[in-house]
């Protein structure tokens, strides 16, 4: 049965909407396929380091491409991605694919890929910039399901922060172990949220329903240390509702 999945065309993302002060302007592109969407493209602010982004986000449609055609094809398979912008707030963009795919395994694959870039670097974000080391390091690059690469960090304090929050979120249980099990975590900013939101880095397939999303909210960052351009601008952008 095909799942119904929220996309950047519902969000209105395709007409490049006006966004509230301190917002960044995005354009959605062609889906990749019928139920997959696309990265969209940065169209506000412009210039060499948001080129350098843009690009990049057309490699990562690229990989998915390619797994939506390793996938395969048949009346058992499916593939969908739906994007979404939890922060759309300068100098950060972050973009989050969320994916199902069922390729004729015994369990079918939801995978999630965060992006988040600093527009004044037109890279993805060093969090060592940002936060302080306890919470940061150290580091290690993971395959998210597509042949995407992202950085995991594996910092003690940030996994007890997030394994008290996972556990309280879900209350039952039954995830306690996968959750204590928990050796790294992927991080992004959540502008609606109010702060940085994390979960665990490659969760089994059979168990990814306990894969919670938990948030650092930005006055939790300061007192361990972030820096203000990271909380302010996640609070600038809580203020003026900069995701989608």
């Amino acid at each position: 049965m095909r799942r119904t999945l929220l996309t950047l065309t519902a969000l209105g993302l395709l007409a490049g909407p006006a966004l509230a002060a301190g917002g960044i302007a995005l354009q959605g592109q062609n889906p990749l396929s019928e139920t997959a969407d696309a990265f969209p493209r940065i169209v506000n602010p412009a210039g060499p380091k948001i080129e350098r982004i843009n690009q990049a986000l057309g490699r990562a449609d690229a990989r998915a491409k390619k797994a939506i055609k390793d996938c395969g094809k048949g009346p058992e398979v499916e593939f969908e991605r739906a994007v979404t912008a939890p922060m759309t707030g300068q100098p950060f963009l972050t973009l989050v694919a969320s994916d199902y795919a069922s390729c004729g395994g015994a369990h079918p694959s939801i995978n999630q890929t965060h992006l988040t870039y600093d527009l004044g670097t037109g890279r993805p974000i060093n969090w060592a910039e940002y936060l302080p080391a306890e919470l940061v390091k150290p580091e290690t690059l993971i395959d998210v399901g597509d042949g995407s690469q992202l950085g995991a960090v594996q910092a003690p304090a940030l996994l007890d922060f997030y394994k008290a929050g996972a556990k309280a979120k879900r209350q039952e249980r039954d995830c306690d172990e996968v959750i204590d099990g928990a050796d790294s975590l992927v991080l992004w900013i959540d502008a609606k949220a109010q702060g940085v939101a994390m979960q665990m880095a490659s969760v089994p397939h059979a168990v990814q329903a306990c894969n919670e999303a938990v948030v650092m909210k930005t006055d939790q960052l300061r007192k361990r240390g972030a820096r203000p351009a990271l909380t302010d601008a996640i609070d600038a952008a809580k203020k003026g509702k900069n995701w989608q």
